[in-house]
């Protein structure tokens, strides 16, 4: 929510800014009719307070109102608003400058003697048009400057929210594949109740972590943590038909990155690694920083890589993994693969520090 002193600097506001600049501007015209009588020796200062609250009122009251019905009518064209726009000028310039001499006269008995006086009058309707002329094309330009910046926090704010629904959505594709895993696991050693305590636990252990996973980035470390007890789990199923190794310096530990970056690499590594890879099955999960401060991520596993539709490769995983990033990081981050005979290694980088991700909002003025 905003607080009293941002929203007297909120210009996206049309009718707080409308009022700050129709009193504002009107006093500075004032004021500078004002100085100019008294520099030529003129004396029509009461006409001229008189003109001016005149002027505020039927602009305020009168001319806003059209122009307000005639936006709403050509936002869309707002070339169409010229024409009618030139009509209200004359009209309002010389209903100002002969109505409020006319009524000021009524009300006050003017009479003008002094030659600046009479200059002054005299020229009062080309002033008053010229006046009416920018009043006008001040209120179209801040209106459609107004609407044009509203439109685009508009849609910057529908792609932000279809972006977070996306994100939601491809992290749940995620989640429940690895918890059907670890059931399964479950199943697998239900007859020795240690393995089960040991299991049950790990799992709970790994789920308090996926539970409590929003759209914010957190330290690849928390994750890394989350994922021992996933391989414990797969461990126990395998026993020493898997081997592995973790290993991730602090300073990667630290790096913030976004939810289930590992995961299903890791997942993929285990899954297609038992399809093609002589036992036992060896993975390798190493993090560090580079020389550039950016992540560097590498998960490896003996075996072969299996092309996406051969088989019972989907692909689904990488795939959703590949959009999260390119959601987040735009083309800034890499998912890259690499093969040998009997090992597959995919690689992730990621730029430097925990303000790289794009900004859900973006730049709303250019």
């Amino acid at each position: 929510m905003l607080t009293t002193g941002q929203r007297s600097w909120d210009f996206t506001d049309k009718k707080r800014l409308f009022w700050l600049l129709q009193s504002v501007g009107w006093c500075a015209m004032m004021l500078v009719a004002l100085g100019i009588l008294r520099s030529k020796g003129g004396d029509l200062a009461p006409f001229i307070l008189f003109r001016s609250v005149f002027g505020f009122l039927v602009t305020a009251f009168l001319l806003r109102p059209i122009l307000r019905r005639l936006w709403k009518r050509y936002a869309a064209t707002p070339l169409w608003l010229v024409p009618s726009s030139i009509g209200l000028v004359v009209l309002f310039g010389s209903a100002d400058a002969y109505g409020s001499l006319w009524i000021f006269s009524i009300i006050s008995k003017l009479h003008v003697n002094d030659e600046t006086s009479r200059m002054f009058v005299n020229s009062s309707l080309t002033l008053r048009c010229g006046i009416y002329a920018f009043w006008v094309s001040l209120y179209i330009s801040i209106n459609h400057f107004i609407d044009t910046a509203r439109e685009r926090l508009r849609l910057v704010q529908l792609e932000t929210e279809t972006r977070e629904s996306e994100l939601r959505l491809l992290r749940a594709q995620v989640n429940p594949h690895f918890l059907f895993n670890a059931l399964n696991t479950i199943l697998a050693v239900a007859e020795q109740p240690q393995r089960v305590t040991e299991t049950t636990q790990a799992l709970a252990d790994y789920l308090r972590f996926s539970l409590t996973q929003n759209s914010e980035l957190h330290p690849l470390g928390k994750e890394l943590e989350a994922l021992e007890n996933y391989l414990r789990v797969e461990k126990i199923r395998f026993e020493e038909r898997l081997e592995y190794s973790l290993v991730a310096d602090e300073a990667a530990r630290r790096l913030s990155v976004p939810g289930a970056l590992v995961q299903p690499l890791l997942e993929n590594a285990i899954k297609y690694g038992q399809d093609t890879s002589p036992p036992p099955l060896r993975l390798a999960i190493r993090a560090k920083i580079r020389a550039d401060g950016g992540l560097s991520l590498v998960v490896e596993n003996s075996g072969h890589w299996v092309e996406p539709g051969t088989g019972d490769s989907t692909g689904i995983g990488l795939a959703n993994l590949r959009r999260r990033l390119e959601l987040i990081y735009g083309d800034r981050a890499t998912l890259s693969i690499e093969t040998a005979a009997d090992q597959v290694c995919v690689r992730v980088d990621l730029p430097i520090g925990p303000s790289s991700p794009i900004s859900p909002i973006g730049p709303i003025i250019s």
